[in-house]
């Protein structure tokens, strides 16, 4: 067939442009469908090896139970889910508590966050990323109070 002949068919070109709209509009409500009821969050994570940290996308819901913050805080001391990705802290640290009074969030963590497994990072550099992660994803948020086993975490680090 020659190219010309269909160039100058506008029948087909409106067809042509007709359905190419439509497989856009397709692929835009798909996505729009399949993130309905969650926000978008970004979780950077150390990589093992290296002195480089690399971020992660992860929809996480909007209404959850324990609230938005507090959900954030679950998956991020969960760790990463992509190769060579490092947790914060020590495999086992959980949340013990996670509330927001003012513009201030107080975070408790569990006693096997100060533990330091071989090639992890040290506590001062795993707090400074725990602080910039929830700083990154809730910028109301002016001040972050970290206590792990019931003691507060001062490192001198910027708040």
């Amino acid at each position: 067939m020659n190219y010309k002949a269909i160039l100058s068919d506008k029948k087909l070109l409106l067809k042509i442009g007709f359905a190419f709209l439509a497989i856009v509009f397709l692929f835009v409500l798909i996505h729009i469908l399949s993130h309905l009821g969650t926000n978008r969050r970004v979780f950077i994570y150390p990589v093992s090896g290296s002195n480089k940290t690399q971020k992660e996308v992860r929809y996480l819901s909007s209404n959850p139970v324990q609230g938005k913050i507090a959900c954030y805080v679950d998956e991020l001391i969960l760790g990463p889910s992509f190769y060579r990705g490092r947790p914060l802290f020590t495999l086992g640290t959980v949340v013990d508590y996670c509330f927001l009074r003012g513009k201030t969030l107080y975070v408790g963590l569990s006693e096997e966050a100060v533990l330091q497994e071989s090639g992890s990072r040290n506590i001062g550099e795993s707090v400074e990323l725990f602080k910039k992660n929830i700083r990154k994803n809730f910028t109301e948020i002016k001040n972050i109070e970290l206590f792990i086993d019931g003691n507060f975490i001062d490192l001198s680090l910027k708040d």
